[in-house]
Order: structure tokens, then C-alpha cells, then sequence
């Protein structure tokens, strides 16, 4: 079996402090594939203490924020776990940095049909984050080390995501990504990149190949970002 795939993303955003203790961000992208689609968020930040920020607006949640940023190059080779977390939504939340390496948040947001009680955590390189609502419960986190990274999720319908990445010599990366059970649309997915950039770092990506052993599809793939 071959498939061919390819997207294209365009990205925007805007952001300007009003005063040292007020700002505001805009940002939106539209991804050119098979079938468009587009991301946007509008928000309002206030840091009424140097701990303290606050958001407002049609914005990331906390669980959200464990996803790259949709203007970012990372937002479109996202694993299972990420891919698998709510998107923007309507949304106040409360962050407190405790220490340089501690934080904490709270907030809420409105989840199509019915509102939703989200709380994070962040202690060094290791984050977690979820939330409650009326008809679910999801949990999710993630970890950044020196040579390994992995995510996960977990949704109360029994649908669990993992992905780790190890980081090898000579820029490869070795990988697994993964949905269970598969019979809801998830896959098994293991394969190597190979990462490359220019002497400037404008221009960087990778070639990767990767095998799904659900679907027995061997797939080649090419990401190039500028």
C-alpha cells in the first residue's frame, strides 16, 4: 500500500504588551492538505505579581499547552498523545510559578456543550495536566530529557496514548507511537528520523521511515521547515 501525503502550513501571530503588566496575543494558521483546516486564538495576559499570570480569551487551556503552539514547526508532526489533546477553547486560567523549577494552574473552560475544570502541573522537565467535564475526564503528560522524551494521555473511555523518542548519535531518533486499542481508530507505530539543518538553522527537518504494525504500512516520510 502507498499513500501519498502532504501538507502545507502558513502561521501567524501577534503579540504586544500594553504595560509591564498586561498583554495580548493573536495568532492564526491555516494548514493546506486534502482537506484545510485552521487554528486561531485571541487572548489577554495579565501578570498582576512576578508569580502570577492570567489568561482570558478563546485561548490554549492548561491540558492544551502540552501541545506545540499551531505556529510552530512541531505543531505539524505532532505523536498520538498530542494529537489526541483538546484543542483552543473559551478559557480563563490561573498560573502560579512557585519556584524556577515549580508551577502550578487552575482553570476552566467550555468544551462545545458543557464546562470543564482543567488543573496542571509542572516540576522540572516533567509536566502534567487535565480536566473534568460533565461527560469526561482526561489526564496527560509529558517529560524532555537530556536523550528521551515521551508523552501520554489517558481518556475515561479507555482510550490510552503513549510516544517515546531516543535520541541517538549523529542526529537520529529512534521512536514508538502508539494508540490503544486500535479498534478505535489508534495505530502502533515504530521508526528512525534522520534531522538535518543548514549552517544558519533557518532552514531544518528530517527524513523519516516508519512502520505500522495495525496497519502493515510502511510509510517514508519528508519534513523540511523554514
Amino acid at each position: 500500500m502507498i499513500k501519498n501525503i502532504s501538507e502545507m502550513r502558513m502561521a501567524l501571530m501577534i503579540s504586544d504588551s500594553l504595560n509591564t503588566k498586561c498583554s495580548f496575543r493573536i495568532f492564526g494558521s491555516l494548514t493546506v492538505a486534502k482537506q484545510n483546516y485552521s487554528n486561531s486564538s485571541a487572548e489577554l495576559i495579565l501578570k498582576p505579581g512576578k508569580k502570577v499570570k492570567i489568561n482570558f480569551g478563546y485561548t490554549a487551556t492548561l491540558t492544551t499547552e502540552l501541545r506545540p503552539n499551531p505556529t510552530v514547526p512541531e505543531s505539524l508532526i505532532e505523536s498520538m498523545p498530542q494529537a489526541s489533546i483538546i484543542g483552543a477553547r473559551p478559557t480563563a486560567k490561573l498560573q502560579y510559578k512557585w519556584t524556577d523549577h515549580f508551577s502550578t494552574g487552575i482553570g476552566t473552560s467550555y468544551h462545545d456543550t458543557a464546562l470543564a475544570i482543567h488543573a496542571a502541573v509542572s516540576f522540572k522537565n516533567l509536566r502534567m495536566a487535565g480536566y473534568v467535564s460533565k461527560h469526561e475526564f482526561f489526564v496527560a503528560s509529558d517529560a524532555r530529557f537530556k536523550h528521551i522524551d515521551y508523552s501520554w494521555t489517558y481518556r475515561n473511555t479507555g482510550v490510552f496514548s503513549i510516544a517515546f523518542f531516543v535520541k541517538l548519535k549523529k542526529n537520529f531518533t529512534s521512536f514508538v507511537d502508539m494508540q490503544i486499542p486500535v479498534k478505535t481508530g489508534g495505530s502502533r507505530v515504530i521508526g528512525i528520523r534522520k534531522h538535518f539543518s543548514d549552517k544558519s538553522g533557518i532552514v531544518h527537518g528530517f527524513l523519516e521511515t516508519s512502520f505500522d504494525l495495525h496497519s502493515n504500512l510502511l510509510s517514508l516520510q519528508y519534513y523540511f521547515h523554514i
